[in-house]
């Protein structure tokens, strides 16, 4: 039987996106595309959430909220962002057992402080950056996860997984192969993605803005890659993205900007 039962994608915030100029051989122009979070239904984990998304949170801070701007053309309520849109459907958000972060930019982790009870889970490098956030201005204190949460590093994966013929080290998140993880550095100083196994579903964060440049052999601009914490890993973890979506059709990736929904059961 499936340990994963269920996945919902839930809207929190929005970013614009000018793909004209963010690729050199691309005639989209703008595109607003939402900021995701995913809830999975785990037959023994419970609630999990892969990342938070915006929240009020952001805008605690005058100053690093215009930084944010100036970077990222972010749009959001002033709310509690998925705590206000779980509670909008009477789910209580101390139903959310595990945080799954991919990285830590302001809209991933920005409703960390809001959740009341969790346990936060990345790999051990993510967890790293968070915890000496003071070194790098992307990372907002204002979304820092409360002193008592506790939070674990993904362990080494130890089955058989086509993932290790792309990666060379493949985590897994709970110990029963359900939900791995791999290292996509590039676009932040540190970054996972996770990877479904039962469901064929590979949440790839932000290595690219969404599907479009995985499924177009799209040039990527020097604009592009100078918002990239390490250019050069953002293209190979790119090429690499690319090749698994040739080498493996049937794999459905997701961004933290995809613009198509996808839940299961489907209900479509």
């Amino acid at each position: 039987m499936d340990k994963i039962i269920s996945l919902k994608r839930y809207i929190c915030g929005s970013e614009e996106f000018n793909f004209s100029e963010l690729y050199r051989n691309c005639t989209i122009g703008t595109k607003n595309l939402p900021v995701n979070v995913f809830m999975l239904e785990h037959k023994r984990q419970g609630t999990i959430l892969i990342n938070t998304g915006c929240s009020r949170l952001l805008r605690q801070n005058p100053t690093a909220f215009a930084k944010l701007l100036m970077r990222s053309k972010l749009s959001f309520k002033n709310d509690d962002g998925i705590c206000s849109l779980l509670s909008a459907e009477k789910t209580d958000p101390i139903c959310v057992r595990k945080v799954l972060l991919s990285h830590c930019d302001p809209e991933c982790c920005g409703a960390l402080p809001l959740l009341p009870k969790y346990e936060l889970i990345s790999g051990a490098q993510v967890l790293s950056v968070l915890w000496y956030a003071d070194a790098s201005d992307r990372i907002m204190k204002s979304t820092l996860p409360p002193a008592g949460i506790p939070k674990r590093a993904a362990g080494i994966f130890k089955g058989k997984t086509f993932l290790s013929q792309y990666f060379k080290w493949v985590y897994d998140i709970f110990n029963d192969g359900s939900i791995l993880a791999v290292d996509i550095s590039g676009h932040a100083k540190a970054m996972v993605g996770f990877y479904l196994p039962e469901k064929k579903i590979f949440f790839a964060a932000d290595a690219s803005i969404d599907e479009t440049s995985i499924e177009q052999p799209l040039i990527p601009s020097d604009k592009l890659l100078g918002k990239q914490f390490y250019p050069d890993d953002y293209l190979s973890v790119l090429i690499t993205l690319r090749r698994i979506h040739k080498e493996h059709p049937e794999i459905r990736f997701l961004f933290s900007h995809s613009e198509s929904a996808i839940t299961f059961p489907v209900t479509e």
